[in-house]
């Protein structure tokens, strides 16, 4: 009776029989419903593995044409077959070059996933180890009768000939070209004896399909438009690649030739399932350069996994190659919709792919995916044209340069002489890692330049208009690119230095400013390599774009320049490259360097800046003094440097960590770039990087703020007013509600483990807003229960069940076999299907919030920089201060004099870098004085001499390292240092040719000034001793007595030392040294050891015999040399005689003259 007025309850509270009553066997029911078959499983999961491949071998490995098996092949008594069973098999023969997660794939083999993709993945025997291309003769594949060593090299090489008119060194290093060719040759080898192998088949077909493409050939290669190498618009970048060939590919193939006729220069890793695939020509590289073995079949193929594509890309790139990662941009379930929503044939679908990234050695931002940071330097991705003047007015060049990995632009253009000093001065500052320039637009100088000191860097010669844009189009390409977006009045928002840069008659914004045409042309050559990359919007977005000038050019436009602030001592690259000041592109890695010895930075920020610092020295007194005040503060405050050392240390890289969550946050969905639709399979562990990225970027600045809290306890001690700029109140930026926020707004560890951020309340509204509504259903949910109940006259009613059916009303009934019913209503589903759509927004929300969360925190990034530079500077403070505190030799702060009168003085001084050289005992310190100090009237110029090898050099070199040190700030190792300021200095040291020499010595002449600093080695040795004495006399003629400045030039022409003994603006030293058994008539007995030490006079012999025989010159040579030198003194003291004679007897007749001669000559 009770069961039936509780069913009639249930009418009732239905209102009619319509209601959906599920029994307890409903699930065996919807299971019968939705299949059609009973008690067959719904699955979305693939068919069986063995049913599957079979099926997609048939579609996609035979031919559309000709019915060709293409893969898998085997041979059996010459002839060829098909292999019944396809498995992934890796072999791992040492873990020692994988990391753990490649480890865990040793010896595992796993059924091939076709329905991944369309294109046939052949991992058979994938070996990961470290050897040659050993195994070769033994794949199978046809035999060639056509393809030699030659052919395959030429091929081969051609496919990364990106330039008709330029040497294979314009697009790749020498060291990479020798790699490839050599990768090229082993194959060829391994082809030749897979030729005798199967040379009984009589077949002719290539062993490796791609070297009998017609289309590869040299004879026929031809860009995309179909343009010959000869032609002067060929784009070296592309391939052709004819319709007919790409029809006869499978799917899979037709996608990878595709991409490679738009990318012929690069390598493409090509995504299939959880590996990167390479194939043909990309193959063999990477079989040579990375250790892989190639797959069985006719055509190259090797690979790797998803998780060794940072290790295996950072190997090609530090080559020199450019890698294309091409990612699945769709799932098979969506290539699968696709098909049926386009019609398409079952051997036409393919999952579609697109290139995600190509990296280059200039353009890696070291992201989630392209392997952590190795080094701080920082490198440069530069672009350079040129405009000739008349003959003889020079060149005027326009150059752009672009850290990547940190967002920085720069932009130049100057005025250069023939010997290209200031592009030289550049390149030293601003160090390439490749270079672009439109092809056939350079004169032979700046190519010549390029080859000669610029030899390993990669060069790129880019189409003119089109590749390399000109100024109007560079300002177009901008405006609709959309970087900078648009004012109120819908103008682009143009960043300051390029509003600078626009011809304000010109209201559209597309035309160029007088003096900027060429460098917003090498702009637009840097906008479309970025482009290139899909790395444009990560670098320009950020805005940050300044205008450098070379130092020696006055600036109009301080505000948008580097932030020096300060003029600056010039000096150009060879004289960076003469004193080893910061390591160049061919300096000796076993030399020490200026950069070496001082660079006790902490921070990666701190090192590039300490670089800038040193290759742009401080002129302004005052500013040189502010440097000075801060160091002597730190080291005055022994605790805090010491607090501020250990906080530093703990500070990762901030400016690239700042472009990585740039690059992340601008990645939102929908965005148009393939990145957003890439499918990967190591998702949790590139979001655990990402976070790892962001929490390391939330620390470093909360210890930074710790180093600003450390410093407010002792501001008032502290008098330094560059640290109070740097570290005080009112100028660091206030940080701490930004920190709070993000320290607070979701569990840190949680999320570094799970790779998941869940935010907390009150962190991002959208998901505050959904789970507002959740909490509002469930309450709903619950209110309806609770009127289900009372309407039931049942109080234990309750929700029961799972997924879609989690909220099914459960009723106590006697009737029923289980002893309840379960049931819904229509406002029940009215509620769970209003619950599951913002359960399913929530998701929707929650997948973008890691973005959303990086977005809010770059939006901040007024606040971020500045700190960074607050911090890159202190670092820099406190490596001198350092320095000064743990150099090994006395120290002293640089004393700088504001006399008329140019000079300085050195006491006791040592060369800065002494303590890292190899040498044999202490270094000898000197002192050096050049110029009157009003103490002791001497020269401006300093004509040294002495034994080869007792040191000249590098003294000349010690005071000129003193010299930068002292103008950047810090201390030196001296006893005292008194100077005048030097605007510039100027070197002119090393073997050489004679017109290097003269073009150095030029330079010195034209620009040197009474305040600047000079160093002349050896001037004139490359010529005769005659003219090489005129030359070196007459320019220490006109340094001395016209110019008038600071200068050390080192001799062994002893007629100069005679001829400017006494001279009041030349004083004469020279290299000290003890010889033993001088006078001898045998040089091989002498002994010299030398003293170092600089004392005055000059000095009486070079002892080149001494040299000769520590370089273990023979000794019947050394003393044949000796007595040739002894008649060569006694024939020049006769000519010296004579001259004297003659000048003392110029009024003489020429009788009277003769036998004054003969009278003094005693001849008779």
């Amino acid at each position: 009776m009770q069961s039936e007025a509780r069913q009639t309850s249930l009418l009732s509270f239905f209102g009619s029989t319509s209601a959906n009553s599920i029994s307890p066997n409903a699930s065996a029911d919807r299971k019968k419903n939705s299949t059609g078959f009973t008690g067959k499983r719904c699955s979305s999961s693939p068919r069986s593995k063995d049913t599957h491949s079979a099926e997609t071998l048939e579609r996609l490995f035979i031919s559309s044409t000709d019915g060709e098996r293409l893969s898998p092949i085997t041979r059996k008594n010459g002839n060829v077959t098909t292999r019944g069973k396809f498995k992934r098999n890796f072999v791992v023969e040492s873990d020692s070059d994988l990391d753990e997660d490649d480890c865990k794939i040793s010896r595992i083999q796993e059924s091939s996933h076709l329905e991944c993709s369309e294109l046939h993945d052949e991992r058979e025997d994938l070996q990961l180890q470290d050897g040659d291309l050993g195994g070769l003769e033994s794949l199978p594949g046809e035999a060639c009768n056509t393809s030699g060593n030659d052919t395959a090299e030429k091929i081969a090489s051609f496919s990364f000939q990106s330039n008709a008119d330029t040497s294979m060194h314009d697009t790749m290093n020498s060291s990479v070209m020798s790699e490839y060719n050599t990768s090229m040759k082993s194959f060829s080898t391994a082809e030749e004896d897979m030729m005798h192998k199967y040379s009984d088949n009589g077949d002719s077909t290539p062993a490796f399909r791609h070297l009998g493409f017609d289309f590869l050939k040299p004879d026929n290669i031809m860009d995309i438009e179909r343009r010959r190498p000869g032609d002067p618009e060929y784009d070296g970048h592309t391939l052709y690649v004819p319709p007919s060939f790409l029809k006869s590919q499978t799917p899979g193939h037709r996608q990878w030739w595709q991409m490679k006729a738009a990318n012929f220069d690069t390598i493409l890793f090509f995504k299939v399932g959880k590996f990167y695939e390479l194939y043909h020509m990309d193959a063999v590289v990477a079989a040579k350069c990375l250790n892989l073995t190639y797959m069985k079949g006719d055509y190259a193929h090797c690979g790797f996994p998803e998780s060794a594509l940072n290790r295996f890309a950072d190997r090609l790139i530090e080559k020199g190659y450019k890698v294309a990662r091409v990612e699945q941009t769709e799932t098979p379930e969506a290539m699968e919709k696709r098909a049926q929503k386009e019609c398409l044939a079952t051997k036409d679908r393919v999952v579609r792919r697109e290139i995600c990234r190509i990296v280059t050695r200039a353009t890696k931002m070291y992201s989630y995916l392209e392997g952590d940071e190795e080094t701080a330097d920082a490198v440069y991705l530069t672009a350079i044209c040129e405009r000739l003047k008349e003959p003889a007015q020079g060149r005027r060049i326009g150059a752009c340069f672009v850290n990547a990995s940190v967002g920085q632009i720069y932009l130049s253009e100057f005025d250069d002489d023939a010997s290209l000093s200031r592009l030289r001065t550049i390149f030293a500052t601003f160090p390439p890692a490749q270079i672009l320039f439109p092809r056939g637009k350079l004169s032979p100088e700046v190519m010549a330049m390029f080859k000669q000191s610029l030899v390993n860097i990669p060069r790129e010669g880019l189409l003119p208009k089109t590749q390399f844009c000109s100024s109007s189009d560079t300002l177009r390409n901008l405006a609709k690119g959309g970087y900078f977006g648009d004012t109120n009045d819908g103008r682009v928002n143009w960043p300051q230095t390029l509003e600078n840069m626009l011809d304000k008659s010109d209201l559209v914004g597309t035309t160029a400013s007088f003096g900027h045409t060429l460098c917003l042309s090498s702009f637009g050559a840097i906008i479309w390599y970025l482009k290139e990359c899909k790395i444009d919007h990560d670098v320009l977005e950020l805005k940050k774009i300044n205008v450098y000038q070379p130092p020696d050019i006055s600036r109009s436009e301080p505000s948008s320049t580097i932030p020096l602030q300060k003029k600056y001592m010039i000096m150009d690259e060879i004289t960076l490259r003469n004193l080893d000041v910061v390591r160049l592109p061919y300096t000796d890695p076993l030399y020490t360097t200026l950069f070496d010895e001082l660079d006790l930075c902490l921070t990666a920020a701190g090192k590039r800046l300490l670089r800038f610092w040193l290759c742009n020295p401080l002129y302004d007194i005052q500013a040189i003094l502010e440097r000075q005040k801060a160091v002597d503060e730190l080291i005055r405050l022994p605790e805090f440097l010491d607090y501020t050392c250990s906080r530093l240390q703990a500070i990762p890289d901030l400016e690239r960590l700042l472009q990585k969550m740039h690059s992340l946050a601008i990645k939102a969905p929908g965005t148009d770039h393939p990145e957003c639709r890439a499918v990967f399979f190591e998702v949790d562990k590139y979001n655990k990087r990402k976070l790892t990225d962001f929490l390391a970027l939330i620390k470093g600045f909360d210890t930074a703020k710790s180093i600003y809290d450390a410093f407010q306890k002792i501001a008032a001690q502290v008098q330094s007013s560059l640290l109070l700029a740097l570290l005080g109140q009112g100028s660091f930026p206030d940080i701490e509600a930004d920190l709070r926020f993000f320290q607070t707004s979701f569990d840190h560890e949680k999320a570094a483990n799970d790779g998941v951020i869940i935010p907390n309340k009150g962190v991002d509204r959208e998901l505050d807003s959904v789970d507002d509504d959740i909490k509002r259903i469930n309450t709903d949910l619950d209110e309806y229960l609770v009127f289900a109940r009372k309407m039931l006259h049942c109080s234990s009613a309750k929700y029961v069940g799972s997924g879609r059916n989690r909220f099914l009303l459960e009723v106590p009934e006697d009737k029923c076999e289980n002893g309840f019913v379960r049931f819904s209503t229509p406002r029940l589903d009215q509620l769970v299907e209003e619950l599951t759509q913002t359960e399913a927004k929530r998701e929707g929300v929650l997948k973008d919030i890691m973005r959303r969360l990086f977005a809010d925190f770059c939006s901040r990034g007024e606040k971020w920089y500045k700190i960074v530079d607050s911090i890159s500077k202190l670092d820099v403070l406190q490596s001198f201060a350092q320095y000064a505190r743990n150099c090994p030799h006395v120290i002293c702060k640089p004393v700088f004099s504001s006399a008329k009168t140019p000079f300085l003085r050195l006491k006791n001084s040592v060369h800065p870098c002494c303590s890292k050289m190899r040498t044999s005992g202490d270094f000898i310190p000197n002192d050096v004085q050049l110029g009157s100090d009003g103490e002791s009237d001497t020269g401006p110029v300093l004509l040294l001499t002495g034994a080869n090898m007792g040191g000249k050099s590098t003294l000349m070199r010690q005071v000129g390292t003193l010299i930068i040190m002292a103008h950047l700030g810090a201390h030196v190792p001296a006893e005292s240092f008194i100077l005048t300021p030097v605007d510039r200095m100027f070197t002119r040291i090393g073997q050489s040719t004679l017109y290097v020499e003269l073009s150095e010595t030029s330079t010195i002449l034209r620009h040197c000034s009474a305040n600047s600093f000079a160093i002349v080695d050896e001037l004139g040795r490359g010529t005769s001793t005659h003219d090489g004495t005129a030359i070196a006399s007459a320019t220490l003629k006109y340094l001395a007595e016209r110019i008038r400045c600071r200068t050390i030039f080192s001799t062994h022409y002893h007629n100069l030392v005679q001829q400017f003994n006494g001279h009041p603006l030349v004083q004469l030293g020279h290299m000290a040294c003890a010889v033993e058994n001088e006078g001898l008539d045998d040089p091989v007995e002498e002994s010299v050891t030398f003293l170092y030490k600089l004392a005055p006079g000059p000095c009486p012999k070079s002892y080149g015999f001494n040299a000769a025989k520590l370089a273990g010159v023979e000794a019947e040579v050394i003393r044949n040399a000796y007595s040739a030198s002894v008649r060569f003194s006694r024939m020049d003291a006769l000519y010296n005689t004579v001259m004297k004679l003659v000048k003392e007897n110029a009024e003489a007749s020429e009788l009277d003259l003769v036998q004054t001669l003969c009278s003094r000559l005693n001849i008779t």
